[in-house]
């Protein structure tokens, strides 16, 4: 699996991560789903004009891991966030994981 994975901290605790996270996913438009490994993840598009861009938190004591990839359209390998290839949702998602960072 290539994905872009970044740890921040966080002084909150965990039910206000949380919900901060939540919220600042889901006003970016992305949705709760499970994909086929069987993980929580969010969501973000169908993967039929731009590719499906995928986040997924873990949290632990007073941190936070996000785990970040896009996936080109149905079956295809997933892609981290470097590279010139699905360079929009890529930016796109960087700037959400940005959002999420300045948050905390």
């Amino acid at each position: 699996m290539a994905r872009t994975t970044i740890v921040t901290q966080s002084n909150c605790k965990f039910e206000q991560a949380e919900n901060i996270i939540n919220n600042i996913l889901s006003k970016n438009g992305f949705k709760q789903t499970t994909i086929n490994s069987g993980e929580n993840v969010w969501k973000k598009g169908t993967g039929f004009l731009t590719a499906m861009q995928f986040i997924k938190i873990d949290f632990s004591s007073n941190e936070f891991t996000i785990s970040a990839w896009v996936q080109a359209g149905l079956g295809s390998n997933e892609m981290d966030l470097t590279g010139v290839v699905a360079a929009i949702p890529k930016k796109q998602l960087l700037n959400v994981i940005e959002q999420i960072k300045r948050a905390f």
